[in-house]
């Protein structure tokens, strides 16, 4: 019955391409203009699908907007920026990590609108999620730096993950996550941060330990 599993996995495989169009449509209709004024019929016709099609794979609007947030809300970008970040103390990981966060970015900075239509539109009501997930990616990405580099074995992990987390979360509330930022505008915000949070977080954790 090779041809039997063949032919499922081919729908599947259909199915799941039609899924993420549908997700990458929304995305854009959502920016563009915000989830209250985009219909589902926005979206089945900017696929020339049929709406039927559409309630195949999504029961609701807000179902495409989880979907949506859980794909390319910015934190996701967080553990793929920790991993690639290379130093010898806290202080060069987090601001060499924080240079790599905005070049990834920079990459679409449209999708820093999603946070705030999150915030604006469903108060925040999808960030526990998000935030769990980021949280526990970074971790294991920055597992990956101690075992790359012994010398950051006594950093403690939790903290310069919430540090980091943190970091970002204070960066992406500002207004200069916008199109009109210059890049040194942002890297002197970055900059801000980071020392707010090396004299913050990571001092208190000296001062624990004492």
């Amino acid at each position: 019955m090779y041809w039997v599993k063949e032919i499922t996995d081919r729908k599947k495989n259909k199915g799941q391409k039609t899924r993420d169009k549908i997700i990458q449509t929304a995305c854009e209709l959502f920016i563009e203009n915000g989830y209250h004024a985009t219909s589902t019929r926005q979206i089945t016709d900017q696929l020339e699908l049929a709406p039927s099609a559409l309630y195949n794979h999504f029961s609701n609007k807000e179902e495409i907007f989880t979907a949506v947030i859980e794909k390319y809300h910015p934190w996701n970008r967080i553990p793929e920026a920790v991993v690639d970040a290379d130093g010898d103390d806290v202080e060069e990981l987090i601001r060499n990590a924080s240079k790599k966060l905005l070049k990834l970015w920079g990459e679409k900075p449209e999708m820093s609108r999603l946070h705030l239509i999150e915030m604006l539109e469903f108060k925040g009501g999808h960030l526990p999620g998000i935030f769990e997930r980021v949280f526990s990616k970074s971790a294991e990405s920055f597992q990956v730096i101690q075992n790359r580099n012994p010398k950051l074995n006594n950093i403690s992990q939790r903290l310069f993950v919430r540090a980091m987390i943190g970091l970002f979360f204070s960066y992406i509330m500002t207004d200069k996550v916008s199109m009109n930022s210059t890049e040194d505008d942002i890297t002197s915000d970055l900059d801000y941060f980071a020392d707010a949070y090396l004299q913050g977080v990571f001092a208190k954790e000296s001062s624990d330990r004492k």
